[in-house]
């Protein structure tokens, strides 16, 4: 019989607030975007960069955002902190923004409701196609890390249960308190999955905001939880990030979604785009979100420092 899920109402004021002050906008950082030109009445050229709603999205945005004013003529306005990947896809589809970073996983399942797949070069490959098909958007390689879900513990509790791997965790889950985002609880290629497939079926489940469910394991109140593999707080937690063994997750590559006749257009603007193809591993991006979500810092001159470290611009 399966576990009672309580989904936690956890979108707490102060949660929110810090959800926001990670942003690092300089746009409107609402929930919806009006429509904006690329260019204005004055012959200058704008280009609108848009962003979801979390701090390494926010990065990757003032990166591109830096980029693009620093080897362009373009001028950047920034729409940051929008509501999720449908509401920046739909942005972009209508124009109000020209570009933003998802990822595969995400627009392979939830933008172009494609069954999951957990063949990275398949998943790009689909996605890429069926954007610039279906929808005139260019997408672009790799940005170089995945930021899929990895299931993570204290490492007392993986010393006491025995766990390496996830299938030493669903083998384990009877006994185990599940603290994840209500979007893993939800959807149909995460909990219902392991639950029907591997017959995972844990002693607890609570629906927490995706802040929060670190907060619970560090105080004990649950023993597991649904991370990603670029969090800041992974590695100020001390957590053991299991193994996939079963290679259940599928791929969640950064990509940059950009409006097809903008880049077609602009030969200089494609290059500059580029250049972040492939710069980014996992710990490196790890390292960025932990300077702002621990050490306060601001995402934009963490994203400033990182491409003058790279070369991509001068100091």
């Amino acid at each position: 019989m399966k576990n009672l899920k309580k989904i936690t109402c956890a979108l707490t004021a102060a949660a929110l607030s810090l959800s926001l002050a990670a942003c690092g906008s300089s746009g409107s950082g609402s929930g919806s975007v009006s429509s904006a030109p690329s260019s204005t009445g004055s012959g200058d050229k704008t280009i609108v960069v848009g962003t979801s709603n979390f701090t390494e999205v926010n990065i990757l945005g003032e990166l591109y955002t830096e980029l693009i004013e620093a080897n362009t003529d373009y001028t950047v306005d920034q729409r940051f902190g929008l509501a999720g990947a449908a509401v920046c896809f739909d942005a972009l589809e209508q124009g109000s923004i020209d570009m933003f970073v998802e990822y595969t996983g995400t627009a392979l399942m939830n933008l172009l409701a494609q069954p999951m797949n957990t063949d990275k070069d398949v998943v790009w490959q689909t996605v890429s196609d069926m954007m610039m098909k279906d929808h005139n958007i260019y997408t672009s390689a790799p940005l170089g890390f995945n930021n899929t879900y990895v299931m993570s513990v204290k490492p007392e509790t993986a010393e006491a249960y025995g766990l390496t791997t996830l299938s030493d965790l669903i083998e384990k889950s009877p006994e185990l308190r599940l603290g994840c985002t209500v979007e893993f609880i939800q959807r149909e290629d995460c909990l219902p999955l392991l639950e029907s497939q591997y017959n995972a079926e844990f002693k607890d489940v609570t629906g927490l905001d995706a802040s929060l469910r670190y907060t619970a394991i560090e105080n004990d109140e649950v023993d597991v939880v649904d991370a990603f593999a670029t969090d800041a707080l992974l590695s100020k937690l001390g957590l053991t990030m299991l193994e996939d063994d079963l290679n259940f997750f599928p791929p969640y590559y950064a990509v940059n979604f950009s409006d097809k006749a903008l880049v077609d257009g602009d030969p200089q603007l494609a290059e500059t785009l580029a250049l972040l193809d492939g710069t980014l591993n996992e710990e490196t991006m790890a390292a960025m979100n932990a300077k702002v979500d621990v050490d306060g810092m601001d995402a934009k001159d963490v994203a400033h420092d990182f491409l003058v470290e790279q070369g991509l611009i001068e100091g």
